[in-house]
């Protein structure tokens, strides 16, 4: 990845450094913008013509962005809610972009290894990590069976995590549900305006892949659809509710009845990453991250981020 070439040019010196040493020991740190494979910012106003356009912002930013015109011409964009949890997240994401100049997905541009880091082979507790776990789903009925294998699945690692999460493993079978029917129906040009209570069966070329990764600290859950059709739109306009809880402007969300937002909005208040890749007609892959041996921490909330990529943007 040495020969992979980001520029940085950020306005907030809190997290330039950094972000500065991790793209020196993992990439290339370019010095001139016009010669990059990534423009890598968190001024929405600033651009490139030439190279890959990545945005990060703290989410205490969001409300400058008026709307999704604001952020046309960037390809990713990173939103963030606390500096120690930025790098880790803007680390994947160069990752992912670099596997994508490659032109081969060899797993790290969609699935669990996009999400977080399984090279570290391990055994702990006797258990060999990583652990990757992979799935097609072919029946909206399998969604049960899969729901009871997440929490077998939350067992088994239980001498990692140091014992039984209850309220964890449940958010995680919640998630899931929402990404597979989100999926199943809201996907497919053929159900989505079937009834989430009518079982559907799906054609070969529809099958839905469901994926789960746990590296020794955190959990992946990726879901992904043969059909490309989450509108980007969508992402802009409800990012900047995805943070908020109890303020005007999540009422105002419900009171519009956009399921979409809403899913979002409960997906991470869950998880500490929602991670959403676009390719348009092609591919939707919708994943999520999270932290199983995170300290508890007397913040307001939870380190979080939400990673967005629509490869097919310009």
């Amino acid at each position: 990845m040495k020969n992979f070439k980001v520029y940085l040019t950020l306005s907030d010196e809190s997290i330039k450094q950094p972000l500065q040493d991790m793209i020196k020991n993992n990439f290339n740190l370019s010095e001139n913008e016009n010669d990059c494979d990534i423009y890598l910012t968190d001024d929405h106003t600033k651009k490139s013509t030439s190279a890959t356009n990545m945005l990060v912002a703290n989410v205490t930013k969001i409300p400058e962005f008026k709307g999704q015109a604001d952020i046309e011409g960037f390809n990713h964009y990173v939103v963030y809610n606390e500096n120690d949890f930025l790098v880790d997240r803007v680390k994947q994401a160069l990752m992912r972009q670099w596997s994508l100049k490659k032109g081969n997905d060899n797993g790290n541009i969609t699935g669990v290894r996009s999400l977080i880091p399984m090279d570290n082979v391990q055994n702990i507790q006797g258990i060999d990590l990583p652990i990757i776990k992979t799935f097609e789903v072919s029946d909206s009925r399998q969604r049960l069976k899969y729901a009871e294998e997440l929490e077998k699945f939350f067992a088994q690692i239980e001498p990692i995590i140091g014992g039984q999460n209850p309220v964890l493993s449940q958010y995680a079978v919640e998630i899931q549900e929402e990404l597979l029917m989100n999926a199943i129906w809201d996907a497919n040009p053929k159900h989505e305006k079937k009834p989430r209570t009518v079982p559907v069966e799906l054609e070969k070329d529809e099958v839905v892949k469901l994926e789960w990764g746990f590296n020794g600290k955190d959990l992946a859950i990726s879901v992904r659809d043969n059909f490309g059709r989450l509108n980007p739109a969508i992402m802009s306009k409800y990012v900047k509710f995805i943070f908020k809880t109890g303020t005007p402007d999540f009422h105002q969300l419900g009171q519009q009845n956009v399921s979409a937002g809403l899913g979002m909005y409960m997906i991470l208040q869950r998880a500490n990453l929602l991670s959403v890749f676009i390719s348009q007609n092609t591919v939707t892959d919708v994943g999520v991250v999270i932290c199983l041996t995170k300290k508890k921490r007397a913040k307001t909330q939870a380190p979080k981020a939400l990673d967005i990529i629509h490869v097919d943007k310009k």
